[in-house]
């Protein structure tokens, strides 16, 4: 028995227990965190406003010409913080007069309510000087985000498990975002916001990584592409949702309900059997693989596979950290840029995630087109991966992607054009996700795979934090996308020293992911129909030896 995948294929890695993976864990958890993540977005705008000037009642002036006779223009319309200073009189001739003076707004703020009722901004009047506070709850957000995934899944690796995880990952986001709908004094929102945002990427990554770690190799990528789907049509049920709920409190407590419905997993949601054998509870590891077993009409004696088990017991590593993988160099140069590439991407994604307002006044269109547009990314992401191979993918998408970002700037003026190409960096950029996340799958090894995952989210969403900034940095429209066409060009570069892991097994341990791609040269064009002559090379094998002494 030389790794965990050969003992799959004897209880079974493509059978009916798969297929319930794929459709009853894989699917169903990335569809409703795909949907919980989006309903910030539409928490979160700040819609046209103006200053709210008393006295309209007591004249004969339709809302618009008070408006238009009581806020001062500017370049770009009527001013949101200033309004004419108005003096009401006595004279029954000249009721009220409008002086040609400006002053901040006095008596509050109306709003654009043609697409939202109430929003964060709306109700809590973050408007003029306090603009910038709905950008500070993403970004804070996304920050609690990122903290999250430094220490939920380090926690999940050494202590409590993938399993146990979820269920406290969704504890978590409950607890901390039921109470935003009524707190409105800023900074315990802040805190609340930064919380919630501290179990995200858990709710997402513990299941996902158990449902991959069943699935044979050559299926992950179908494992990872049908998470991308679910969460694709997660995200267009969020602007559907929106549109029909158009107030953020009755957002907030629906992006509950998800996590609520998490629990019915109890009885059915696995322990990573990977993650047992790591730990060493053979036993209940074991019993996992015997369940996979019947299920997949597979005759397994126990006390085989217990006995199989314990061999490959002998060859793990016992301390299981992340700085363990810089004793490797091979392994450490891939993850540097495997976290250098998910930062660059979730840069990318933001930039579009954020700036979906390319046609005004139609915010869930936007949001719609730009969401449904990312579903040919997850078939052509599956599809290049599982038959172009892995490397080739992932270098190719990247300079496709720089391609449209650099075409952008040029795009600005031009609505239906812009969207569009906005629509296609979207579509490759989830690709990169899709063909960066099956490569961190394939190349991190079991006691650190969920950490090694969670450290790319982490570089990914530290840089995602800044995209607020950078957006409104004040460069102009077009800087953004010639900074995107920067990373996705050096990207493109990095990714020429991964390794081609298409039909490799998942490495179990450091130096099975040490030497992954032996044998492989990064030269090589390696695919689907001549993946068979690049046969990975095992470490106990006496040709490695002297290959190794050759290299």
């Amino acid at each position: 028995m030389k790794d965990f995948d050969d003992l799959m294929t004897v209880v079974g890695n493509h059978g009916r227990y798969q297929r319930w993976v794929l459709a009853g864990i894989i699917a169903p958890t990335s569809f409703f965190v795909g949907f919980t993540v989006n309903l910030m977005l539409f928490q979160l705008p700040v819609p046209d406003h103006w200053c709210h000037v008393p006295g309209r009642e007591n004249t004969s002036l339709s809302p618009e010409a008070w408006k238009n006779l009581t806020i001062p223009r500017e370049s770009s319309g009527l001013s949101s913080c200033f309004q004419y200073k108005v003096e009401w009189l006595e004279d029954a001739e000249e009721p009220l007069r409008i002086h040609n003076i400006t002053q901040e707004c006095e008596s509050g703020w109306e709003h654009d309510s043609s697409e939202f009722q109430a929003t964060m901004a709306t109700t809590n009047e973050w408007f003029c000087e306090r603009e910038d506070y709905s950008n500070h709850i993403y970004s804070l957000s996304t920050a609690g985000s990122t903290v999250g995934t430094v220490v939920l899944p380090v926690i999940a690796d050494r202590y409590t498990g993938r399993r146990l995880m979820f269920y406290v990952a969704l504890v978590i986001h409950m607890l901390f975002t039921l109470p935003t709908a009524w707190v409105s004094h800023y900074g315990i929102h802040l805190a609340l916001r930064f919380f919630a945002g501290f179990a995200f990427e858990a709710d997402f990554m513990m299941p996902y990584i158990i449902g991959l770690e069943f699935l044979a190799p050559d299926k992950r990528s179908t494992g990872a592409f049908v998470s991308f789907i679910a969460w694709t049509f997660g995200m267009c049920l969020t602007s559907l949702v929106s549109w029909l709920i158009p107030s953020w409190q009755y957002l907030a407590m629906i992006s509950c309900l998800p996590a609520a419905c998490g629990f019915l997993y109890w009885k059915y949601l696995p322990e990573s059997p990977r993650w047992l054998l790591a730990q060493g509870r053979i036993s209940e590891c074991a019993t996992i693989l015997l369940q996979v077993a019947r299920s997949n009409r597979k005759a397994v004696s126990r006390v085989q596979l217990e006995a199989d088990l314990n061999i490959l017991w002998t060859r793990q590593e016992k301390e299981v950290t992340l700085v363990e993988a810089y004793r490797y160099p091979r392994l450490r140069m891939r993850a540097i840029i495997l976290f250098v590439m998910c930062g660059c991407v979730f840069m990318c994604y933001g930039v579009v995630f954020l700036g979906i307002t390319v046609l005004e006044s139609n915010f869930f269109l936007s949001h719609f087109v730009l969401s449904i547009s990312e579903l040919p990314s997850n078939a052509l992401g599956w599809l290049w991966t599982q038959y172009l191979g892995r490397r080739f993918t992932c270098i190719a998408t990247f300079l496709v992607t720089a391609v449209f970002c650099g075409a952008a700037p040029f795009c600005l003026e031009e609505k239906w054009v812009m969207l569009t190409i906005v629509a296609f960096i979207r579509l490759f950029c989830t690709q990169l996700i899709y063909i960066v996340f099956v490569q961190c799958t394939e190349i991190f090894p079991t006691p650190i795979r969920s950490t090694g995952f969670a450290w790319m989210i982490v570089f990914g969403l530290g840089a995602m934090i800044s995209t607020p900034y950078v957006l409104h940095s004040g460069f102009g429209e077009a800087f953004p996308y010639w900074l995107l066409v920067v990373l996705m060009t050096i990207c493109a570069f990095l990714g020429i020293y991964l390794p081609e892991t298409i039909g490799l097994p998942l490495p179990q341990t450091f130096q099975d992911a040490e030497e992954l791609g032996r044998g492989r040269p990064l030269t090589t064009w390696i695919n689907h129909w001549n993946q068979h002559k690049y046969v990975a090379v095992s470490t106990e094998d006496p040709k490695h030896v002297e290959l190794k002494r050759r290299t």
